[in-house]
């Protein structure tokens, strides 16, 4: 299956970007496309661990799996606009 590869929009220290689409990639699943995507891309794609969050239930209630600069990726349009359109 092609995946669409999206990033969340931001707003930080003055700055904001809206979501858009970054890219498509292959994969049985959301995150094997990521994984196959990250191979070729120039951004540091990074996988969203317990770390990154202030709780075990925080990450449990987290919203995507991956990031790029602390903005998380989905495979469609409409959560990607959740935060900060």
């Amino acid at each position: 299956m092609i995946y669409e590869i999206w990033i969340e929009g931001y707003a930080a220290s003055g700055e904001s970007g809206e979501a858009h689409m970054i890219g498509t990639a292959k994969g049985e699943t959301f995150d094997q496309a990521v994984e196959e995507w990250a191979k070729t891309s120039n951004y540091k794609v990074e996988r969203n661990t317990p770390e990154r969050y202030v709780s075990e239930e925080a990450y449990k209630n987290r919203r995507s799996n991956w990031n790029i600069w602390a903005c998380n990726l989905f495979d469609n349009e409409t959560d990607a606009r959740k935060s900060f359109g």
